[in-house]
């Protein structure tokens, strides 16, 4: 999967969704890059659930990077508040949203 930059994190997981539906979903975050002299975006995706995302713009690198990181947490919680399941790929433990997103735990 290209994100056009470099991709600085991944993880996969095995998801079930409500029907019972069993596929992967790999997450990707790119490298922030600038793009004017006020603006930075980062790009995310979650291959074989919703693709790649627009690229997450902020002030700097840093609100770029963590606006792409919650947009992806976030739709993690919807995909599981909608039914699905995650699990590790090769031992199939159940894994939470909150597991991989520490500041969704906060939240709720």
């Amino acid at each position: 999967m290209a994100l056009g930059r470099t991709v600085i994190a991944s993880r996969t997981l095995l998801a079930i969704d409500e029907k019972g539906r069993e596929f992967e979903i790999t997450i990707t975050v790119g490298e922030p890059h600038e793009i004017s002299e006020t603006e930075w975006a980062c790009s995310a995706s979650m291959e074989g659930l919703h693709g790649r995302f627009p690229d997450m713009r902020g002030v700097d690198s840093w609100q770029a990077l963590q606006l792409a990181h919650q947009m992806v947490g976030q739709m993690l919680v919807y995909f599981v508040k909608d039914g699905g399941r995650l699990f590790t790929v090769e031992e199939r433990l159940p894994v939470a949203p909150e597991e991989l997103f520490p500041q969704l735990a906060v939240r709720s």
